[in-house]
């Protein structure tokens, strides 16, 4: 385990860009607003636009 985690570490220094995705409990957190609650993001945007198809 130790090792994979250096390996990771490693990555991650390495890298130009680094992506994280997370859930919508860490973006709450910090003050963004999620999808679905009251004053949320699909209260402003149609998720139908948002829908692979769309694109």
């Amino acid at each position: 385990m130790d090792e994979e985690i250096r390996t990771m570490a490693r990555m991650i220094l390495d890298a130009r860009h680094v992506v994280v995705f997370t859930g919508a409990g860490v973006s709450v957190e910090s003050g963004i607003p999620d999808f679905r609650s009251p004053g949320g993001i699909w209260e402003r945007f149609d998720p139908d636009e948002f829908d692979y198809g769309a694109f």
